[in-house]
């Protein structure tokens, strides 16, 4: 049984159930920040005040906090374009990331992020898988390596207890210059490396998949592992339209056809959620080299972040509650392992 380690979830919900999480043994969620300042005065937006209730509201239930900072942007259904388009995460007046102005003042919001949750957080992301296109956008790689460069050293710098890591949304050659550029180098301030894998879902595989995965990212970044996403969609399809009667906005195929190509076992059923679970929890269990897992995650939601649709599986179907929080199979088999191996 593996003593000291994170387990969590990534709530994704605005009112959690959390006599249902303490129930099932999770003792870490991962919450995040957005950029703080809305403008060059340096005045808090709304957005960074509603995230700090959301994170203390956690921390007063009894959780601890893994906490993310933002990433430069994301391409995502915007619902006053109407469509799927790239988001910026990060005002305007920061200018161009090409620009030494906006890596600067990226700094000093993270600085300040770093000391206003000092005696409160420890544990960071630094933005969200920023190996896959989706996520650092039009940023070309030496401005993404400068971006989590100078969000980590901000966060440290105001809080120097603090440590920091990004996760990676799969391997592939983007991570692994990464890990290259920013992991195996000389003073490199990452105190972790987060890894994100959906195998048997986004990526080919199951939870056989992990290991040397895992195995790979330990050896290559020389640091612990968190395993800050994982998990396995319950919903096979959703109903299919045609490019006429569809809004005609997406990400990718999945999205496009309501339907996973990839997948494990018998399916993306409720059943199999659960079963994808008891597979892969002794996994990180075992594994020397992990010191935490985040289930992705709490609850399924109403509509899918990527294009904008109710039953979409891209999106839609990834809770272990679902979206009344009701406790799904995957919810007891969370419950079970937790207790078993951790």
């Amino acid at each position: 049984m593996k003593q000291n380690h994170m387990l969590g979830i990534t709530p994704a919900h605005d009112n959690p159930d959390f006599a249902l999480m303490r129930e099932m043994g999770i003792k870490w969620v991962r919450q995040g920040y957005p950029f703080p300042f809305k403008n060059e005065k340096g005045e808090l937006s709304e957005s960074f005040f509603a995230a700090d209730k959301e994170i203390e509201k956690f921390r007063k239930e009894g959780f601890e906090i893994l906490c993310s900072f933002t990433g430069p942007g994301s391409v995502r259904y915007v619902p006053k374009e109407g469509k799927t388009v790239y988001s910026r995460a990060v005002p305007e007046y920061l200018g161009d990331p090409s620009e030494e102005r906006y890596h600067k003042l990226l700094f000093e919001a993270a600085k300040f992020l770093g000391e206003y949750t000092k005696n409160r957080i420890t544990w960071w992301q630094i933005a969200n898988e920023p190996d896959i296109s989706i996520f650092y956008g039009p940023l070309s790689e030496k401005e993404n390596i400068n971006f989590l460069l100078n969000a980590t050293n901000g966060i440290i710098k105001g809080n120097p207890d603090a440590k920091c890591g990004i996760n990676l949304g799969y391997i592939n050659d983007y991570a692994r210059m990464l890990m290259r550029e920013i992991y195996a180098v000389p003073d490199s301030p990452f105190a972790y490396l987060g890894i994100d894998g959906y195998m048997g879902s986004w990526q080919p595989g199951g939870p056989h998949t992990w290991k040397p995965y895992i195995d790979e990212t330990a050896k290559l970044s020389g640091k612990p592992i968190i395993i800050n996403e994982w998990g396995f969609s319950s919903l096979q399809w959703g109903e299919k339209y045609t490019d006429i009667e569809r809004k005609n906005h997406y990400n990718q195929d999945v999205c496009y056809n309501k339907y996973w190509q990839i997948t494990w076992g018998r399916g993306h059923t409720p059943e199999e959620q659960a079963r994808y679970i008891n597979e892969c929890l002794p996994v990180f269990a075992e594994h020397p080299d992990v010191i935490g897992n985040f289930f992705f995650r709490w609850s399924d939601t109403n509509q899918c972040w990527q294009c904008g649709e109710s039953d979409c599986p891209a999106e839609c179907a990834w809770g272990c509650v679902d979206c009344d929080q009701n406790p799904k199979p995957a919810y007891y088999a969370l419950k079970d392992g937790i207790k078993k191996y951790f």
